[in-house]
């Protein structure tokens, strides 16, 4: 199973990196004021972490921005905790071709969204999340620094947690940092 899962993670890195080729992205000054529309990478093989995730919807929602979450679900059946959120989408197993490329009809729709930030919380570095992050118009995408080569992550901004991987202290640092860098006093 090892040998034909990493082949057909390579098969799938490959034609990711044919389409980013394509694919041009526009550059744009961020300022966290003006976001509207969140979309929210999440691994849900941490489920005990869902707290954190649902804080910081309450928190944007409260401000008035809309929030789309993407999860992964790993195991055949949803949580009942996580069923009835209307702002929760699932990606499984079955969501995803040979080449592990999301294909749902979500996953479709969550790549071809305009969200003005992306907050991917994917601590595994799952080929599936990173897909869609990577391969989303969105101007500004957050993720987590837990690679040896930054250079070839889909994220403009990238927050290092502790290990082991804690998603309040992610999503604590990512929300301080999207603060400060789309403040006007501390532009350059």
């Amino acid at each position: 199973m090892g040998l034909f899962y990493n082949l057909r993670l390579k098969a799938g890195k490959m034609m990711l990196h044919r389409r980013l080729t394509a694919l041009r992205r526009m550059k744009q000054d961020f300022n966290l004021d003006k976001v509207k529309k969140v979309g929210i990478l999440w691994d849900a093989s941490f489920e005990t972490d869902f707290q954190y995730l649902a804080a910081l919807n309450r928190k944007l929602s409260e401000a008035g921005r809309s929030v789309e979450v993407m999860a992964w679900i790993p195991a055949k059946v949803v949580s009942d905790r996580l069923t009835g959120l209307s702002y929760m989408k699932f990606l499984r197993k079955d969501d995803l071709n040979w080449a592990f490329f999301p294909v749902s009809e979500d996953a479709k729709k969550f790549m071809e969204t305009k969200y003005d930030l992306i907050i991917d919380i994917n601590p595994s570095s799952l080929f599936q999340l990173t897909t869609l992050v990577a391969l989303s118009p969105a101007p500004m995408k957050v993720g987590p620094d837990i690679t040896d080569q930054p250079e070839n992550t889909p994220y403009d901004l990238m927050i290092r947690t502790p290990k082991p991987f804690s998603i309040a202290h992610f999503l604590d640092q990512a929300m301080h940092y999207l603060t400060f860098i789309g403040s006007p006093a501390t532009r350059a």
